[in-house]
């Protein structure tokens, strides 16, 4: 078990294996990721512990079959823009896709534990870049908060989709001519143009980062 594996396997949300324990007992970089991680998922809990507003059960079931049959269509279009563009992307990392990565692995536990911004000023916000109803209807957000990110201003979200977990990274002021791609340390990145500004989307399993990305960038 080597500081790479360790970490790949954390970040993917698996339980940590009498290997992983041994090799953290002597590891003290880690040490501090496996920290991190407790202290992330610990403030994702803490974020779900909020009342649920009201007359939210029942649009979540009269939403429910409609959400499946969104998130399925773009699954499928971004399985097959996947496979025909595949080659293309191969050792072509994007750098702002890159940062992405870079700010899951170093800064998201820390963003989270900053607290998240209320719903109404999440509505306002986001309101002119990517509608915080549209990502509703992709999935559950767990968390929404504003962080700094590449020299500028950027909304950190955590989104649960039915595939699984991914971090989104909502830029107002960067724009993009096209999509970037990266793969680094076991995590995905794909960020797409939005009407106005962009949208990164970073998670350990790349079709359900693409297929959110596909559906955030539609």
């Amino acid at each position: 078990m080597n500081c790479l594996d360790y970490r790949r396997v954390l970040l993917a949300g698996e339980e940590e294996s009498g290997e992983m324990h041994a090799h953290r007992l002597h590891c003290v970089a880690c040490a501090d990721s496996y920290g991190d991680h407790l202290a992330f998922e610990s403030s994702l809990r803490q974020g779900l512990e909020v009342a649920v507003p009201q007359g939210f059960e029942d649009r979540l079931l009269h939403a429910r079959a409609a959400k499946r049959r969104r998130f399925l269509a773009a699954a499928s279009v971004s399985a097959l823009a996947a496979g025909l563009g595949a080659y293309a992307w191969i050792g072509r990392d994007g750098p702002l896709a890159l940062a992405c990565i870079d700010f899951v692995m170093k800064e998201e536990a820390k963003s989270i534990m900053m607290g998240a911004m209320p719903r109404a000023e999440a509505v306002r916000v986001l309101a002119d870049t990517l509608p915080l109803e549209r990502l509703e209807r992709i999935g559950q957000v767990r968390h929404i908060g504003p962080c700094p990110f590449n020299g500028a201003n950027a909304y950190h979200v955590v989104l649960a989709v039915p595939q699984g977990k991914v971090t989104l990274l909502i830029m107002p002021d960067t724009v993009l001519k096209s999509g970037q791609h990266a793969v680094h340390e076991g995590l995905h990145a794909a960020v797409m143009p939005l009407a106005r500004g962009s949208v990164g989307v970073v998670g350990s399993d790349a079709g359900v980062v693409n297929s959110v990305a596909g559906a955030l960038g539609a």
